[in-house]
């Protein structure tokens, strides 16, 4: 007899459920659960054989349990069961070891082909279970036909609850305006059942979207360099941020493609503004959604979700994501653009560490130092702009693909100039190879005349590239480093920042290419 743990929190659900699967096999036994807190107290009782899991409850998500159990080594095959489950959900779903998803709203054969497959074909069980009713195709193929008939409405109403409890009870547990946006761009795509989309902020002033948060874009072929931002007319929005329309929704299954953001196509779309004190402030727009049709009970809680968010953000508090979100981006497109080459692989991440571990030194405040962690990351983005044959050359460049490599720290700078907000890491931008004496680029600046972020910067990026590996040459040890700082301090590099720079080296507190690959790999 296998023991199985029913975690559903809907009753009409659990009972018809269990009574599919006693009709199926007495070789199983099912306890119920409505709650993870129900869940928790059933396996602190006794040992169990198997789970079926719904992953929305009313106290919050099975998965929570589920994993609190492989920490404690209980492998047990499990079933989950939900009505949209998102990559992330899959892909933490496979971390745990989960084999068998069932998604709602299920026939009854596919509920008992998982329970088949997850319960009864272990060493302990047959593989071929003892049906009640004549033979096992029978019972598989044609189930008890009222649970056939009752189950997509009770799973309809199942999905509705799951999908307010997380609109009314989990996005108002978020402080932070990024996370907000981010829970109510997934609850947004679960509602109509989307395979991607973006949340994006209005800058009225500038007749500008910012884009905030973004989900499934790369899944469904993106280009990875998308827009940070775009200008309103460029988009099918305007009629919502203007306050004549309250959605837009494309012809479904017209073979045509829409284009929702430069670079970005989807063969359908809805679109909803976020309002807030009733003035649009943003837009939701959820792409190849697989509802044939808005119902007015998607159009209801779309609009409850657009409600909420009034209640949950304010006018500074979108102004302050704005800039947050905007940095955010940027500093995402210039870790894509790192990724692409091993050899520079994390490099803006450790010259960033290393820039506010100096600057910390130098006896900075926080805002200062907080400042110059930006603009380590984003220091190097206007290789953006440099082409591929020369960006993912190995080997050394010649003079005239040197001269185009040059070019980057501006074509960073004028990336910046067009954002609001960022004045300041444009400084750390452009300036970061400028040198002490004069001869550095783009702008030949000398001494004091380069920003000190910038001279921050500039130390902590030369001592990335001699510890990190190239096709021509070996990484050098930190001991080199500090040889050439000190022959190039008050030249190439400023005295100050050089002497920190050592006393961090001597004091083991930098990480180099090679000590961060060992990490990774020790994990």
């Amino acid at each position: 007899m296998q023991n199985i743990i029913l975690l559903e929190d809907q009753a009409m659900v659990r009972n018809v459920i269990v009574e599919t699967i006693d009709d199926f096999s007495d070789r199983i036994h099912i306890t119920c659960a409505d709650s993870v807190k129900a869940g928790r107290e059933l396996f602190e009782s006794q040992p169990w054989d198997g789970m079926i899991a719904d992953l929305t409850l009313g106290d919050g998500e099975s998965l929570e349990l589920i994993s609190e159990l492989r920490e404690r080594n209980i492998d047990i095959p499990i079933i989950l069961a939900s009505g949209f489950l998102s990559p992330e959900k899959l892909q933490e779903a496979e971390k745990l070891g989960i084999g068998h998803i069932l998604h709602k709203p299920f026939h009854p054969a596919a509920l008992l082909d998982c329970v088949e497959k997850a319960f009864l074909s272990s060493g302990a069980v047959p593989h071929v279970p003892q049906p009640k009713s004549p033979t096992q195709e029978e019972t598989v193929e044609a189930p008890h036909p009222m649970h056939g008939h009752l189950l997509p409405e009770l799973f309809a109403m199942d999905r509705h609850l799951g999908l307010l409890f997380r609109l009314l009870n989990d996005i108002p547990k978020h402080k932070e305006v990024a996370k907000i946006c981010s829970s109510s761009l997934t609850l947004a795509m679960d509602i109509v059942r989307a395979h991607s989309g973006f949340l994006a902020l209005y800058q009225r002033d500038a007749k500008k979207l910012v884009l905030a948060t973004h989900n499934g874009l790369e899944e469904a072929g993106m280009p990875w360099n998308i827009a940070v931002n775009c200008k309103l007319d460029s988009t099918p929005f305007e009629p919502l941020l203007e306050g004549r329309e309250d959605y837009i929704q494309s012809v479904v299954d017209s073979g045509l493609s829409y284009s929702c953001w430069p670079g970005v196509d989807a063969h359908s779309y809805i679109a909803i503004p976020i309002r807030l004190e009733q003035r649009a402030m943003g837009v939701i727009c959820l792409m190849d959604y697989r509802e044939a049709s808005l119902s007015e009970q998607h159009k209801n809680t779309l609009g409850l979700l657009v409600a909420h968010l009034d209640t949950l953000l304010d006018n500074r508090a979108v102004h302050a994501a704005l800039q947050d979100s905007m940095k955010e981006t940027l500093i995402t497109l210039a870790s894509l653009l790192e990724a692409r080459d091993r050899y520079t692989k994390d490099h803006s991440s450790r010259v960033s560490k290393m820039s506010v571990i100096f600057a910390a030194k130098l006896g900075l405040d926080q805002e200062a130092i907080d400042l110059i962690q930006t603009g380590g990351l984003l220091h190097d983005l206007g290789k953006v702009g440099i082409p591929d044959s020369i960006l993912l050359k190995e080997g050394r460049f010649t003079d005239q693909e040197f001269a185009r490599m040059k070019a980057h720290p501006a074509i960073g700078d004028t990336i910046l100039k067009n954002l609001d907000g960022l004045g300041r890491e444009r400084q750390m931008v452009r300036h970061h190879h400028e040198r002490m004496d004069g001869s550095g680029y783009p702008d030949k600046l000398k001494g004091e005349e380069i920003p000190l972020a910038a001279r921050i910067v500039c130390v902590a990026d030369a001592i990335d590239a001699m510890t990190s590996h190239r096709v021509y040459r070996t990484a050098q040890p930190l001991s080199f480093c500090i040889e050439q700082l000190r022959l190039n301090s008050g030249t190439q590099f400023d005295s100050a920042v050089v002497e920190v720079a050592i006393e961090a080296i001597e004091e083991g507190l930098i990480e180099t290419q090679a000590t961060s690959q060992m990490e990774q790999i020790s994990k």
